[in-house]
């Protein structure tokens, strides 16, 4: 059965229904009125499960359509990746008109709306995103962009996308992997914004991961209206919208110096939630309590908490390389509790050395302490 939840802002529109792709032509005729083409970008593992469906709903509308497929992963966004699809989306001779849908995760989503946000200047893009971390975070708010080497998202844009297509139906075949990275995003949206989702996730955590379609669906609507209310108050990333960073200073140093390939998104981001907590308490924002609990829900989702064996030397000097630093000192946002976050610019590399130092010192007790109960 289906059940449709839009929730919708002056600046995003998010439909989130179950059985949506059966219902795509549904969706999509109103916004077709004036399209010429239709171009799907996708990879190869998500095209093989979802790309028939689509394809026939788009069939439905009797436009043109192509497909490009990109490589998987985080290691595809890259400006070459991007040329091909340019180069692709010319020798399909699209145009003004055309629409481009991302059908994929957040690495899709990525991709498409950055071609689409320099194709001609600019044309439309549809976000349908299938997994859990584009549902709630990814595929909203219009951020477009690729890696620069190992500078993660160093070249982008800011594109809203004309609609966001939810189905969490498409969670039921996503891999338990990537399934815990995205509820990395949705802990940290209960971290900084929302008390009363953080408990909700502590006290729901086994039915989320057992992929429970009403626990699920609660969680990405909590966290589509979260992102769009932030959205809508700041689209350009000049204000509110940096809290969302939470976490994001230590994961895309973590992402960087190990080639994208070690990590998930939400891998790295549940570690540097970690670090970001022991920083504020390392400042004297938070106590002790409060590093604990970000940590347990974050090993609760089954998700990474230790520091990898890279140097705190390397770590803090990519850390003045993210692109919210300002003349290479660091910015990071701390919290002053549960729901509670402020951005902190010039950050001295001592302070971020000693609780990365800390954070050590922390992993290797909670390790002492499992290997003792084995």
């Amino acid at each position: 059965m289906a059940t449709e939840n839009p929730t919708t802002s002056a600046s995003n529109s998010v439909t989130i229904r179950t059985g949506a792709l059966e219902y795509l032509e549904e969706h999509l005729a109103p916004m077709m009125s004036r399209c010429s083409h239709v171009c799907v970008i996708s990879d190869n593992t998500v095209f093989s499960q979802y790309g028939e469906r689509v394809t026939e709903q788009i069939k439905l509308l009797n436009l043109p359509q192509s497909k490009i497929l990109i490589p998987q992963g985080e290691a595809a966004k890259t400006l070459e990746i991007a040329k091909l699809c340019w180069e692709q989306m010319e020798q399909a001779q699209l145009d003004r008109r055309s629409i481009v849908i991302a059908l994929g995760g957040g690495t899709v989503c990525d991709i498409a709306g950055f071609a689409a946000s320099c194709f001609m200047r600019g044309i439309d893009c549809i976000h349908i995103p299938t997994t859990l971390l584009a549902m709630c975070d990814a595929a909203i708010g219009g951020k477009t962009g690729v890696n620069l080497g190992s500078r993660k998202n160093l070249i982008g844009t800011f594109h809203q996308p004309k609609a966001i297509i939810i189905d969490p139906a498409c969670l039921t075949s996503l891999p338990d992997r990537e399934l815990r990275s995205g509820l990395a995003e949705v802990i940290k949206y209960g971290v900084i914004n929302d008390a009363d989702l953080l408990s909700s996730l502590e006290n729901n955590m086994e039915s989320l991961l057992a992929r429970d379609p009403a626990a699920l669906t609660s969680v990405i609507e909590t966290a589509a209206h979260i992102k769009c209310a932030v959205v809508e108050q700041d689209f350009h990333d000049k204000g509110a919208r940096v809290y969302l960073n939470f976490g994001h200073t230590f994961s895309h140093a973590l992402e960087g110096l190990t080639d994208y390939k070690h990590y998930l998104h939400g891998e790295a981001v549940a570690i540097g939630m970690c670090c970001a907590a022991q920083l504020s308490k390392q400042l004297g924002f938070i106590d002790e309590t409060v590093v604990e609990r970000v940590e347990a829900i974050c090993i609760k989702a089954g998700l990474p908490t230790k520091l990898p064996n890279v140097s705190d030397d390397a770590l803090t000097e990519k850390m003045t390389q993210d692109k919210k630093t300002q003349r290479g000192t660091i910015t990071c946002i701390v919290i002053n509790g549960i729901g509670d976050v402020m951005k902190l610019d010039n950050i001295a590399s001592q302070i971020v050395k000693e609780a990365l130092h800390a954070k050590r010192k922390r992993d290797a007790r909670a390790e002492a302490t499992t290997s003792a109960t084995l």
